[in-house]
């Protein structure tokens, strides 16, 4: 598995204004059965249910899927990605994921869903996303 965290920086706008915390996730992929106990102790660190983790555990070992799990009180994001079929695909899920990624922090930070600062917080998150894989 691979895997990197990311604290988004340039978002400023969002939580100097609110007094808020700056917000982080964790991106993984290529994610096998022997990283499921990780896994899992991620989400339960973030506050899951066990039905949540055994539920995340199904789809993840499943191919083009993914889920994200987030916590608000934790500023904190998991967002994983399956094998997938094809490059295409994969990348599909990964802008699936961004969108529920995008969508938890923008309603935590109070910002409307499908203004433009929370397209350029989406913008964002996907350039983080280009940077850890780069690296």
């Amino acid at each position: 598995m691979w895997h990197t965290y990311f604290y988004i920086e340039k978002m400023k706008k969002f939580y100097s204004e609110v007094g808020k915390k700056k917000w982080a996730f964790v991106f993984a992929y290529d994610i096998g059965d022997e990283d499921l106990e990780e896994i899992e102790s991620w989400m339960y660190s973030l506050g899951a249910r066990r039905q949540d983790v055994r539920k995340s555990e199904r789809i993840i070992l499943d191919l083009n899927k993914g889920f994200t799990f987030s916590n608000d009180e934790l500023n904190m994001s998991l967002v994983c990605i399956s094998d997938a079929t094809s490059e295409e695909e994969w990348w599909n899920t990964v802008v699936h994921e961004i969108d529920h990624l995008q969508h938890s922090i923008c309603m935590y930070y109070g910002v409307e869903h499908g203004s433009e600062d929370c397209a350029y917080l989406q913008g964002e998150l996907m350039r983080l996303i280009m940077q850890g894989l780069h690296k």
